[in-house]
């Protein structure tokens, strides 16, 4: 359904699907009114923002919403429509691999999941030698099985953040990050994408945005 009236000489557009709602209000400022309990399909709900905001400037934008009172779906689908507004392809793949890593730092640091000890995490403490640092290491020979700290650890510190090693839990740690998981991810992201996500151990932000933005 379409619904076109004038109110006060601003123009208002609704467009009801029947599971979520978008107004317009097209004067000074472009206002997007999302009532999070009625998005059943939140893939949907993007793909027509898309659609109906390609046309205006991202500054224009107000988004009001009525919560649900599920605040980790209001910030996913608030990160979504943010992805939505971007300029451009490479403002939106930047926007969505620095909101994803930051909600990822933000989950470690809350709840401790590597415990470390003396710069030793928890399953690094169950082996013979003593490993530090945890699973910042990679092969340096693949014959000898010889590890090595990554070259991108700068004093105990990733310096850079790889969204991949981010994404990585060992088999010690029972919390799991699935992209399908991940709405900005699960989203935005094709096949091909997603592959690039989880498989680019070691690397730095601006390598794997490249390799994000060739596909």
């Amino acid at each position: 359904m379409v619904k076109t009236e004038t109110k006060n000489n601003v123009i208002i557009i609704t467009k009801n699907d029947g599971n979520s709602v978008i107004d317009l209000n097209l004067k000074d400022k472009v206002y997007l009114m999302i009532d999070l309990n009625n998005i059943t399909n939140l893939k949907k709900l993007i793909k027509k923002i898309r659609k109906n905001t390609k046309d205006y400037e991202k500054e224009k934008f107000a988004l009001l919403i009525k919560s649900n009172g599920d605040k980790e779906f209001e910030n996913d689908v608030i990160s979504c429509i943010n992805a939505a507004l971007c300029k451009n392809r490479k403002e939106r793949i930047e926007y969505i691999y620095d909101t994803v890593c930051s909600y990822l730092d933000e989950e470690f640091r809350k709840n401790n999941y590597c415990d470390f000890k003396n710069d030793v995490c928890k399953a690094k403490r169950n082996c013979k030698e003593v490993v530090k640092m945890g699973c910042c290491h990679k092969v340096k020979n693949l014959l000898k099985g010889k590890l090595v700290e990554c070259p991108l650890l700068k004093n105990k510190t990733c310096s850079t953040s790889c969204i991949t090693c981010k994404l990585f839990t060992c088999d010690a740690i029972d919390r799991k990050f699935k992209l399908k998981d991940i709405p900005l991810i699960n989203i935005y992201f094709d096949p091909i994408q997603k592959f690039i996500i989880k498989t680019s151990f070691f690397a730095t932000r601006e390598t794997i945005i490249n390799r994000l933005l060739h596909w």
